[in-house]
């Protein structure tokens, strides 16, 4: 009669934690075509109970970033959110709209950036979630439109915003600059698969170091 009883609550302890659902944390992630590369890697690696976004399209510049973040949280209760902002912000275009780090025009100079940065970051804390600033990723020489000189001189204010705000970052600026080489096409900022799996792998080690928490 006893070890019914046992077996009897052993059934009843199962079926009581096996449906009882888990909690889902939610992760955002915000940023170009880089970040659209290295979200699905982010997405593969994370456990069933983590989800992870990213918003609608390329996310461009602090302008567009502004203009469209109310729209991208979307009214949800985030755990995690990564951004960043760089790329878009130093490609040189013409009058055309052309990539042209001759005769264009940078599209947001260092101080427009730094103060987009800043109302960005403030919207940012303003929610419930931790939020975790990524660096740009480096920029190879004759890309299109974009400087390799450039990426260091914007990570450097966006590090000091960061700061400021007291903001979390994860640097993938130095990473990139062995990972790139090897995985990636000559003169293009982006990668191939394995690259962007390389970059989200350190990714991946923050946001569950922050879940965990």
């Amino acid at each position: 009669m006893n070890q019914f009883r046992v077996a009897f609550f052993l059934v009843l302890s199962f079926i009581f934690f096996a449906a009882k659902p888990y909690e889902v944390k939610r992760v955002l992630v915000i940023g170009d075509s880089i970040s659209i590369g290295y979200t699905p890697f982010i997405k593969a690696t994370m456990s069933p109970d983590v989800e992870v976004s990213h918003n609608p399209g390329n996310g461009g510049s602090t302008l567009r970033g502004k203009d469209s973040l109310q729209k991208w949280l979307d009214n949800r209760d985030w755990d995690v959110i990564l951004f960043n902002f760089g790329l878009h912000d130093m490609v040189h275009k013409d009058s055309s709209g052309k990539y042209d780090v001759v005769n264009g025009t940078i599209a947001v100079p260092l101080k427009e950036y730094k103060k987009n940065l800043e109302v960005i970051a403030d919207k940012l804390n303003e929610t419930t979630a931790k939020v975790i600033f990524v660096t740009t990723t480096m920029v190879p020489e004759g890309a299109s439109g974009r400087k390799t000189a450039s990426v260091p001189e914007y990570n450097e204010v966006a590090l000091k915003v960061m700061k400021k705000k007291n903001i979390q970052v994860v640097d993938l600026y130095q990473p990139s600059l062995e990972i790139h080489p090897n995985n990636s096409k000559p003169k293009d900022v982006h990668y191939t698969p394995k690259g962007y799996e390389l970059l989200a792998e350190m990714l991946v080690k923050e946001i569950k170091e922050v879940l965990k928490g």
